[in-house]
Formats: structure tokens, C-alpha cells, sequence
């Protein structure tokens, strides 16, 4: 991204429903249209590294997915909870991360449990 935005967000590519989706926890700073102009790139690319290694004909997949997987995939911006800190981008994209990976809803992830997950993360 331009100098402009920068920003940390969490990005999860679905390999069922063949999008990208976007964990933004202050969306106020890029627009959604300038967002999946920067991510365009990854639409395009994932869908073609998984068609050059046969991902969808070799495996279980292959007839889950729920549209043309080999077009460019949407991105979307997923509804998450938003902060106020212009200092804690990275922790909460590292709790988005860790949140989503153990299936945990991320209602937890708010500006008032920052400072515990920055003491949790420290110690």
C-alpha cells in the first residue's frame, strides 16, 4: 500500500468459498475500494498458484468450492471490532490471527483488553 495507508490488517484466504477476507480493526483509516485495489494483486495470484499445483483436482476441495475458484477471488471486509489506539494495529492483528486460528469469536479483541494482551504477550 501507498505510504498513505499504512496499516496492519489480518487477511484469511477461505479455500472453500474462494475469497479473501479482510480483518480490519480500524476501518476508518482506508477506504474499502482503495483496500481491494491493494489486494488485487492476491486475488489474482492465489488462484493461480492453486491452479499450478492441481489444488482443486487433487483434493478434497475440489467439489466444495462454491464458485469458479480459478476467476479472481473477492475480497471481503470482515465486520470486526474496531479500536480507538492508533498503537495497537499490530496487537490486534496478532489477536485476529491467534482468535480466528483456535475458532474463538473475536468479541473479545476490544481497545479495553489491549493492555491485558500486551501484558499476556510480554510476559
Amino acid at each position: 500500500m501507498s505510504t498513505k495507508y499504512k496499516h496492519w490488517v489480518a487477511l484469511m484466504t477461505d479455500l472453500v468459498k474462494c475469497e479473501i477476507k479482510v480483518y480490519d480493526s480500524m476501518v476508518s483509516l482506508i477506504p474499502y475500494e482503495i483496500l481491494k485495489e491493494e489486494l488485487a494483486p492476491l486475488s489474482i495470484t492465489i488462484p493461480n498458484l492453486l491452479n499450478t499445483i492441481d489444488f482443486y483436482e487433487e483434493c478434497v476441495y475440489a467439489n466444495d468450492c462454491s464458485r469458479d475458484w480459478w476467476f479472481p477471488w473477492p475480497i471481503e471486509r470482515m465486520d470486526v471490532p474496531q479500536h480507538t489506539n492508533q498503537g495497537d494495529y499490530g496487537m490486534f492483528v496478532l489477536k485476529h490471527i491467534e482468535l480466528l486460528s483456535a475458532e474463538i469469536p473475536l468479541a473479545t479483541c476490544t481497545s479495553q483488553n489491549m493492555p491485558f494482551f500486551w501484558f499476556k504477550l510480554a510476559a
